[in-house]
């Protein structure tokens, strides 16, 4: 095999195809950067058997072939090369030969017999969403998704298409969130897509204002595939059924709350400094009329805050875990956030002060009343 191509453009695509090879496997090849020169192209690959990474760049190729790379090393060689043209050779005896600006590095390669191939997705026409919508909703529900091992199918999102709208879903045993975005014409879809491959998605995502290049989504019975830009990432399904998570929305409440949503984030990040794995202290809420008292207190100190606030219903004392309505906060856009409360020990629905597009469900802790 033996190609030229610019630096610049190998350089810019083998971090986000690195990110889906494997670190720790017996498999030699699952660290490898698969690499196929053909045609005016060189093609990349990485796939750790649970997330696939594909794209394209434009190459010169006089001979070629196709041959394995160990992606981290590989990476590094091409990282610390001097800019401009790089020509890329191997041998019979698969040693790869890396030349450019007057500097030669060299290292072994892996035959390719032995790599995965990538799923074979057979669905034709998917789902057509735009980057933006898509980026957004994944960012601003994926900080819900559940930890724990014992239940697979909660520790990825649920993503979902009925109705012509969009539902992004994620939870776990205390909290969820759910964003929601209208999109027409598009066929039904239910699908469970794991975390680290959304974190990965959305990383490749990007604003396209004018919606020029929507991202699109195939699937079949146990994969999906999402088409960003010049990548494709395929990425197994998680099995199993995901809750009617409709049904665990509060539909009814006690008491609603309107809070600047910057002074809300403040105080939380204050409470934030007192708060750590071996100081695990509730954040309590005391909401009054107009007013809400925000304390934290613990053997390293405390914090009390008064807030206003816009307030209907009635008064109510309440505890949350600092994370959790932390980071749901954060995920609220606009500068108002609303709080309905349905009891102490009931849960508490936070989302935008205007319009239901982004809801996140949080059970409260136990506080001093």
């Amino acid at each position: 095999m033996k190609f030229t191509c610019q630096k610049a453009d190998l350089f810019e695509v083998l971090p986000n195809i690195s990110k889906a090879t494997s670190v720790k496997t017996p498999m030699e090849v699952l660290a490898a950067i698969r690499m196929e020169a053909a045609g005016q192209t060189l093609s990349l690959t990485g796939y750790d058997l649970e997330l696939g990474i594909r794209t394209e760049i434009p190459a010169v190729v006089e001979e070629e072939g196709v041959l394995l790379a160990d992606s981290r090393l590989f990476s590094e060689l091409v990282r610390r090369m001097p800019d401009g043209i790089l020509q890329i050779t191997t041998d019979d005896h698969l040693k790869i030969t890396i030349t450019g600006g007057g500097t030669e590095c060299q290292l072994a390669g892996m035959r390719a017999d032995e790599y995965p191939d990538l799923p074979d997705i057979e669905q034709e026409n998917g789902a057509v969403i735009p980057q933006r919508i898509l980026r957004d909703m994944i960012e601003q529900t994926i900080y819900a998704v559940s930890l724990d091992e014992t239940k697979p199918i909660f520790t990825g999102e649920l993503i979902e298409i009925d109705n012509d709208m969009l539902n992004v879903v994620a939870l776990d045993n205390y909290r969820m969130a759910v964003r929601s975005e209208p999109l027409m014409g598009q066929g039904q879809m239910k699908f469970v897509v794991p975390a680290k491959a959304l974190r990965e998605i959305s990383h490749l995502l990007e604003s396209d204002e004018k919606n020029e290049k929507p991202c699109t989504i195939r699937l079949d019975q146990h994969q999906a595939s999402f088409e960003i830009n010049r990548y494709v990432v395929y990425t197994r399904l998680l099995a199993g059924d995901f809750i009617n998570y409709r049904r665990s929305i509060p539909q009814t409440s006690k008491a609603e709350v309107l809070i600047s949503r910057k002074e809300l984030f403040d105080s939380l990040d204050r409470c934030s400094l007192l708060i750590s794995e071996k100081n695990k202290t509730a954040v309590r809420f005391q909401f009054e009329d107009a007013k809400v008292m925000i304390s934290c207190q613990n053997v390293l100190g405390s914090v009390d805050d008064q807030l206003d606030c816009d307030m209907t219903g009635e008064k109510m004392t309440i505890g949350f875990n600092n994370r959790y309505l932390i980071e749901a906060v954060r995920a609220i856009q606009g500068d108002r956030v609303k709080l309905m409360l349905t009891g102490p020990d009931r849960a508490v629905r936070v989302m935008e002060a205007d319009g239901e597009s982004s809801i996140a469900v949080i059970m409260p802790v136990q506080v001093r009343r």
